[in-house]
């Protein structure tokens, strides 16, 4: 009658020794094209036209390939990390992610509202990893 208390009770400990930025934590990249209206301290998710996540590196995602994806109506990107394990998001010209048409990077885990500039291939990388 007492081991299901007890074994309730070690549970309840545990549980209460995560702290509240432990359940925040992000704990997947995101990635998000928008529409105009970014608001940096908002979630910006009525606005969205792309999202992509994940929890490790991604070979290239050419976005010409996207089935009912409007590339023309896309102004603004947010680039989303947890801080462990890091990621930054290359972004190249062509959708074949060709190292030589980098055209831009998010590094430090963390970019939003950065304006699109019409690229058309990206990837997402370990922290610090060349884009090449």
């Amino acid at each position: 009658m007492h081991l299901p208390t007890l074994t309730l009770l070690a549970t309840l400990v545990t549980l209460g020794t995560a702290t509240t930025a432990d359940t925040l934590r992000p704990r997947n990249w995101d990635l998000r094209l928008l529409k105009p209206g970014c608001e940096t301290s908002g979630s910006n998710f009525a606005i969205s036209v792309y999202h992509a996540q994940g929890v490790s590196e991604r070979s290239c995602v050419d976005l010409t390939t996207v089935r009912g994806l409007n590339r023309s109506i896309v102004d603004t990107v947010s680039w989303k990390s947890p801080s462990e394990p890091q990621f930054d998001l290359c972004m190249y010209a062509g959708g074949d992610c060709d190292s030589g048409e980098v055209v831009g990077e998010i590094r430090d885990g963390w970019g939003v509202c950065v304006k699109y500039e019409g690229w058309r291939g990206w990837r997402a990388v370990a922290k610090g990893e060349e884009c090449d």
